[in-house]
């Protein structure tokens, strides 16, 4: 099969290996001659707030919008030496020639909001922000409104400097501000947070956002009485008719801890696993992505919430394509899931899926085998992978904290391997891996689950919690399903 290159591409390609010798930058010459490009001309001090610091800024507005941004090389040398001084350049020192700002994409659509996006920005530096809706009375496609309550809630949101709202837009690619939208009669609305970018990232920030303002303030977006949604959540772009939507899994009791985890690890982990969005509203968790991201998400949830109260639940995995299946070695099942679960949880977050240990249907008394489950089939591919390691003792355990993946192993290993396996090690106490035994393990959660979700002041501690005698048959799917 032949195709076509688009003239672009091949001098795309052909301009690289002069960029990369100089550090990556366009220049004037060659975004002139890009129909491609489009060129504002900035400030020396706007320069330097829009790149932020570490180029965080310019990064986020190229992120939210979908473009490429370059500022010019003379740009880029006065933005640093005025983030250097604090950002004062240009406050009262002699007026300075302007720089470039490149936007560079072939949907000149993109570029258009772009621009819009340098402009609220830039606002930011001056004051209020004030967003305008088209002229034809319809609400903008990049733009979600969330009404945050004022007491004390908007600050919380912020947090110190923006560090809040700048976490918020880094995780979900997003431009978010407060400011006040004006209609297309010239009416300004009331102060509210702006959330522009895809539809996917505004409702992940935006449920963020309600997350964190339902734990402000009870009771602003969830009717505790009810758990439901005081109002239905809608933004652009939801009447697509897609299968883009939200779900709302309504906890009970201490559930809600439980499928937290320390630091949140357990829900994201679902999320992960799932590809949904998920976030925990007061007493509830909304999740929302496709059809099948969300059906996958209820189903993760469900069964861990199952086994916290049947650490033996058993799951039929037959016609479900988002299931990998590995046979445990006999006599490995301890060394695989490592000293309570911490191997098992571990590779859970490595490889963003969700793990069960079961028993093998028609299997002899004491084999088992795992499922792994994942939207993603390379994911669950590498985590039977490290599993096998596990099993054979080749992996140590990440830490709750620690960042990126490989292929087993954390920053130091805490296990002297050759000990485990011979129980004997030339280094003698001189070694310096440990030469306790890890344990055996069994099926029970690690304990950074165990405390996320029951507390370490509480009495329920995840697995070995106390029983809810109630039949479960109402956690079945469509019994807790609020369709949105």
């Amino acid at each position: 099969m032949h195709h076509q290159v688009d003239d672009n591409d091949a001098d795309e390609r052909r301009r690289a290996p002069q960029r990369q010798r100089r550090g990556g930058a366009m220049t004037a010459e060659e975004a002139a001659a890009d129909p491609t490009v489009e060129i504002l001309s900035i400030d020396p001090a706007d320069a330097a707030f829009i790149l932020g610091k570490g180029g965080s800024t310019k990064k986020k507005v190229a992120r939210a919008a979908g473009v490429k941004l370059e500022l010019d090389s003379s740009a880029m040398d006065a933005a640093a030496a005025n983030n250097a001084n604090g950002g004062d350049a240009g406050a009262n020192s002699a007026p300075s020639p302007s720089h470039a700002l490149y936007i560079k994409d072939k949907s000149e659509a993109k570029r258009r909001r772009a621009r819009e996006y340098v402009g609220f920005v830039l606002q930011q530096r001056r004051g209020k922000i004030e967003v305008d809706f088209p002229s034809d009375g319809k609400p903008r496609d990049d733009l979600s409104i969330v009404e945050v309550p004022d007491d004390g809630c908007k600050a919380y949101i912020t947090g110190k400097n923006g560090s809040v709202l700048r976490m918020m837009e880094e995780e979900w690619g997003t431009l978010m501000f407060f400011g006040r939208a004006r209609d297309a009669k010239g009416e300004l609305g009331e102060d509210a947070l702006m959330v522009l970018g895809t539809r996917r990232a505004r409702r992940g920030a935006e449920l963020k956002v309600m997350s964190a303002v339902e734990h402000k303030v009870p009771g602003t977006f969830v009717d505790a009485a009810t758990k439901t949604l005081r109002e239905k959540l809608s933004q652009p772009g939801d009447d697509e008719n897609d299968g883009f939507r939200y779900d709302v899994f309504p906890f009970e009791r201490d559930e809600i801890s439980y499928a937290l985890g320390a630091q949140g690890s357990t829900r994201k982990k679902l999320a992960a696993a799932s590809g949904a969005m998920l976030e925990y509203i007061g007493p509830l968790a909304v999740m929302a992505g496709t059809s099948g991201e969300r059906k996958r998400c209820w189903d993760y949830l469900n069964w861990l919430l199952k086994q916290k109260n049947d650490p033996r639940l058993q799951i039929d995995p037959d016609g479900r394509d988002d299931v990998s299946i590995m046979p445990i070695p006999s006599g490995k099942a301890p060394r695989l899931q490592g000293s309570k679960g911490e191997n098992i949880r571990s590779i859970e977050r490595e490889t963003s899926t969700f793990i069960v240990v079961n028993d093998v249907p028609g299997g002899a008394r004491g084999d088992e085998r795992l499922l792994v489950f994942g939207g993603e089939e390379k994911n669950r591919r590498r985590a039977m992978r490290l599993c096998e390691d596990a099993a054979d003792g080749r992996y140590s355990p990440k830490s709750l904290n620690h960042g990126g993946g490989g292929r087993g192993g954390n920053d130091r290993a805490d296990v002297c391997h050759g000990f485990q396996k011979t129980g004997k090690c030339r280094f003698g106490d001189r070694c310096k891996f440990s030469h306790a035994s890890s344990g055996g393990g069994g099926r029970g959660r690690d304990d950074s689950r165990d405390r996320g979700r029951g507390g370490p002041d509480r009495g329920d501690r995840g697995r070995g919690g106390p029983r809810d005698d109630r039949p479960y048959a109402r956690r079945d799917r469509d019994d807790r399903y609020d369709r949105r």
